[in-house]
């Protein structure tokens, strides 16, 4: 048996789905697929505004570009998480500054954010690890109000993922959602904006759009499709958006099976609580989408050998993110100089498990009985 670490939960609905947009127009962005995404993601998430993306990266650049970061700006990031969430601000000449993580969900801790904000400060990117509102994130937001910051949540993990209610990526001034093969819904490559700011939407409308009013011009309100501002081409194909679709039509089922799957996981390691740290829902996850189930080790040859156990008995297992403060990009722009704790020990001892809808029981009581073997040989 050969299990991978995700798989899409793509199917003859996809397909189909695949095959009606190709048959009733060209594949070019804005079709009448994508005003169909733009309903449901509207509808899912809460937004006022959704805009389908390439990417959650290309999501994120367009954010910070139109909340107005400029050179000589600082915004604050975590160290922890894809180097997407750092590059969004440098090419806007803004500086990122790293801060520390809370050693339980891995999210940004609001007491660490605060040392770090200087008068150069503008803003908050906070990433929701795995779908999850880290227990302090109602302090972080605290935090940004009382010092006049605004937020952007890197949501890339978190689609169907509420907290107290509350759709993830809705609490900031914009969120940024990815639908990369490897997430919960998955179109291969492929994102989308969220906001309720209508000044934020008109510039991010623009931006994406190589800086034309494309949009207006296709609704009608006005006449004349012309060039008006700075922008790129962040157009998501209506094939791809179709295929979002018809998974936002099964995201309850895709988001049930995840978690029933994290249900069994940690009940099958609960008695190995002394070797392992499982993951926690955190207080005011009303409804969590489970896009990952991790494992932390107390030392990294332990995780080292977990990890070659599995894989020897064709089990794909991962670590995740390399902290950006220590790559050689993030010593270039002075990030090494201090030391996050937390991130360093998290990232160095993390270890995913398989974890996508539609997995066997079968699959799911090798994986559990492969890995109670090897904690029990750690």
């Amino acid at each position: 048996m050969k299990i991978p670490l995700h798989k899409p939960f793509w199917g003859k609905k996809a397909e189909d789905a695949v095959i009606a947009a190709m048959r009733t127009g060209s594949g070019t962005a804005d079709g009448p697929y994508s005003a169909l995404l733009r309903k449901k993601l509207s509808a899912l998430t809460g937004a006022t505004t959704t805009l389908p993306v390439t990417s959650c990266t290309h999501a994120m650049e367009a954010i910070i570009a139109c909340v107005g970061a400029k050179n000589g700006d600082e915004v604050i990031v975590p160290s922890f998480t894809l180097a997407s969430t750092a590059t969004a601000v440098m090419i806007r000449g803004a500086r990122p500054v790293f801060a520390d993580i809370d050693p339980v969900t891995f999210s940004l801790d609001p007491h660490d954010v605060e040392k770090m904000i200087t008068k150069k400060t503008v803003g908050i990117m906070t990433v929701h690890y795995a779908g999850m509102a880290g227990p302090h994130f109602d302090a972080l937001m605290d935090v940004a109000k009382r010092r006049k910051l605004w937020v952007v949540e890197d949501a890339a993990h978190c689609i169907g993922s509420y907290y107290k209610r509350k759709h993830l990526g809705t609490f900031g001034i914009a969120g940024a959602f990815s639908f990369h093969g490897t997430k919960n819904i998955a179109c291969g490559e492929g994102g989308a904006i969220v906001t309720d700011n209508a000044r934020l939407a008109e510039r991010m409308e623009i931006f994406r759009a190589i800086g034309t009013d494309r949009q207006a011009f296709l609704q009608g309100k006005v006449s004349i499709y012309q060039w008006v501002g700075e922008g790129s081409s962040y157009f998501l194909s209506d094939i791809f958006a179709n295929l979002i679709n018809i998974q936002i039509d099964q995201i309850d089922r895709i988001n049930k099976d995840r978690n029933q799957i994290a249900s069994q996981y940690t009940k099958s390691f609960a008695s190995f609580a002394d070797k392992v740290q499982l993951p926690v829902v955190p207080q005011g996850m009303t409804q969590p989408n489970w896009h990952i189930y991790a494992l932390k080790f107390p030392s990294i040859d332990m995780r080292k050998k977990f990890v070659t156990y599995m894989r020897e008995k064709d089990i794909e297992v991962s670590t995740h993110y390399v902290p950006l403060h220590l790559s050689p990009m993030g010593e270039a722009i002075g990030g090494g100089k201090r030391r996050l704790s937390v991130t360093e020990d998290v990232a160095a001892t993390l270890v995913r498990m398989p974890m996508y809808a539609g997995m066997k029981e079968s699959e799911i009581a090798y994986i559990v009985a492969t890995a109670q073997k090897a904690l029990k040989t750690l």
